[in-house]
């Protein structure tokens, strides 16, 4: 059994989770070096990016990176360009993201090279998604 930190008993899905996902963001900040943020507005999720966000977390799991966190981000303001994501640090942005891209987007979490087809998002956009994210929103 394992438990949380408030000292719940963890549920199944929660006790698969690395115990990183735990601890406070301000932390896990410090033992992360990427995070790979997935869009979770309307359209994004409308063409399937709560499925696609869910499978890179458990490719990313099964690779054993450690140091890279899948996780959901409210919106990037590139609806029409859905689903989205955002690679941080590393400042890599994929959109149109589509299942069978996932392979080559957990390659480059991995050390890999940015999947430059994917990348298809109007720069100035990116660059002010990019100056939030340097200042901690997320």
């Amino acid at each position: 059994m394992r438990y949380g930190v408030d000292g719940d008993l963890l549920s199944e899905s929660e006790y698969e989770k690395p115990l990183s996902v735990f601890l406070p963001l301000r932390v896990r900040r410090t033992l992360v070096n990427r995070f790979c943020l997935v869009c979770q507005n309307v359209d994004c999720k409308s063409r399937g990016s709560e499925e696609l966000m869910q499978e890179l977390q458990e490719r990313v799991a099964a690779k054993g990176l450690a140091d890279v966190e899948v996780r959901s981000y409210m919106c990037f303001g590139a609806c029409q360009e859905g689903p989205n994501m955002v690679v941080y640090p590393d400042k890599c942005w994929y959109a149109g993201v589509k299942k069978e891209d996932v392979d080559e987007i957990v390659e480059h979490l991995a050390g890999g090279a940015h999947v430059e087809r994917l990348d298809k998002i109007d720069p100035s956009l990116k660059e002010l998604i990019y100056q939030l994210l340097d200042t901690g929103v997320f």
